[in-house]
């Protein structure tokens, strides 16, 4: 049984998905869209298109001639296998004499998140044993820039975990989940969020990761409900903040009541009009393709929609946007989720060199209604995406199963192929997404009101 770099990657990223990939149940498995457009590795396909002994000996043997840079190269002692970016030959004495090798792993950033920086030490751990020296560093490149990192703090840790990785790949130790933010687009989120829900996990409650929820343990909170009788004075102060503390007890207790909980009332702006809107941008094209608009004026609503279908009409879909702005010739106030919507206005009218007077127009009209929910009212929610949100309030888009990263495939759809059907969807769903705002709006305010 082979322990791969893949494996230990996947490890310290998620150990429940390590272990479901392996042996969970696989129709229950679901690739989200936006990861179907990338080319797809599983455990068996990556051991299976390679002669591991055939591709290690070939390393062993360019290392044995002294050759100044191995390119992607298979390294291997005993069970432990990996994939190397490149080997690059340096001064030290090791089996092979007065030169030795160190691993270079090229990535976007100097500082890898501990996925890719325990797949380093998991390299040089095995490097380091077949070349007999204790050197324990390895390079991270970013373009012309290098910067070393010595594995000492992590070695331990990576030995005692390698225990584990065999215990879970062979079957003998299965691993509970953690709901958190990142399994939203994880093909195993359903099964996951099922059993979480099942067990009422602490991972349900936003904010709660596994590091807390160990912590929660040790005082004998394990559950939702334990969590929810919890007293916050008897919670010590070195696991997180009083006010998260307090966020959590309330969640529990909203969680477990089944009903919202309000913790302050606000006054909402009054103004003729009310835009609700949403904007949806291809990071895989580098461009923003709509501006969503959803107009309410003197008791009607009206969808309006602001497209760029390629990078050169972004410039005018946005002068276009900020003439209907200047034209409405009455106070506005704009409605959206989250910082996103004012740093894309921002950035538009920076790229396109617009009148900043009409962004500052918008900047000061804007209104986010995220950041009201845990802060002002908290709902039975174990997450609070905008879509979550609107669905309790008993909101349904056209495609239930549609998201933003949804959207986003679908307009690459129209963009590369020119699919229309593909477009129309894009746009009823940014529609369906403006239209929750609404929603979301009213239903605070008539639960929110400070007057």
């Amino acid at each position: 049984m082979y322990i791969s770099h893949y494996d230990v990657r996947l490890f310290y990223k998620c150990p429940t998905l390590l272990y479901l990939n392996l042996h969970g149940p696989q129709e229950e498995k679901q690739i989200h869209p936006i990861i179907k457009r990338r080319k797809h590795y599983t455990r068996n396909s990556l051991l299976d298109s390679v002669n591991i002994e055939q591709e290690s000996q070939k390393a062993i043997s360019q290392m044995e001639k002294g050759k100044k840079t191995i390119y992607q190269c298979w390294i291997s002692k005993e069970n432990l296998i990996a994939k190397a970016d490149r080997l690059d030959k340096i001064d030290g004495s090791s089996i092979f004499g007065t030169y030795s090798y160190i691993a270079t792993f090229t990535r976007n950033t100097l500082t890898p998140k501990k996925p890719l920086l325990m797949e380093g030490v998991y390299v040089t751990h095995i490097l380091k044993q077949i070349l007999d020296t204790e050197r324990d560093e390895f390079n991270v490149q970013k373009q012309d820039e290098i910067q070393q990192i010595n594995i000492t703090d992590y070695s331990q840790q990576l030995e005692e975990d390698l225990n584990i990785i065999t215990e879970i790949i062979q079957g003998e130790r299965e691993i509970s989940p953690n709901y958190v933010r990142t399994c939203r687009v994880c093909e195993w989120r359903y099964h996951c969020k099922k059993i979480a829900a099942e067990s009422s996990d602490l991972t349900l409650i936003s904010g709660i990761g596994g590091k807390i929820k160990k912590k929660l343990f040790k005082l004998g909170i394990e559950d939702v409900p334990s969590l929810a009788r919890a007293d916050l004075n008897n919670l010590p102060r070195d696991l997180t903040s009083a006010a998260d503390f307090d966020f959590f007890i309330k969640q529990a207790q909203s969680l477990t009541q089944k009903e919202a909980i309000v913790r302050e009332n606000i006054k909402f702006p009054k103004t003729p009009i009310e835009l609700f809107v949403d904007i949806e941008g291809s990071s895989h094209h580098n461009f923003v393709w709509i501006i969503g608009c959803l107009m309410r004026r003197n008791g009607e609503v009206k969808y309006l929609s602001f497209l760029a279908n390629t990078p050169k009409e972004e410039k005018e879909m946005m002068v276009e946007f900020s003439d209907f702005i200047s034209n409405l010739n009455e106070d506005f106030t704009l409605y959206h989720w989250s910082s996103a919507e004012p740093q894309y206005f921002k950035s538009l009218f920076t790229k396109h060199s617009l009148p900043l007077k009409k962004l500052s127009t918008i900047q000061h009209s804007s209104f986010d209604l995220f950041p009201i929910f845990k802060s002002k009212i908290i709902l039975p929610l174990f997450t609070y995406t905008l879509k979550d949100v609107a669905n309790f309030l008993g909101f349904q888009w056209h495609d239930p199963l549609a998201d933003g990263a949804t959207s986003i495939v679908l307009f690459d759809k129209w963009y590369l192929k020119k699919d229309k059907k593909s477009l129309q969807k894009a746009i009823s769903y940014n529609s369906d997404d403006c239209k929750a705002l609404l929603i979301i709006k009213d239903y605070l305010s008539k639960t929110l009101s400070a007057e």
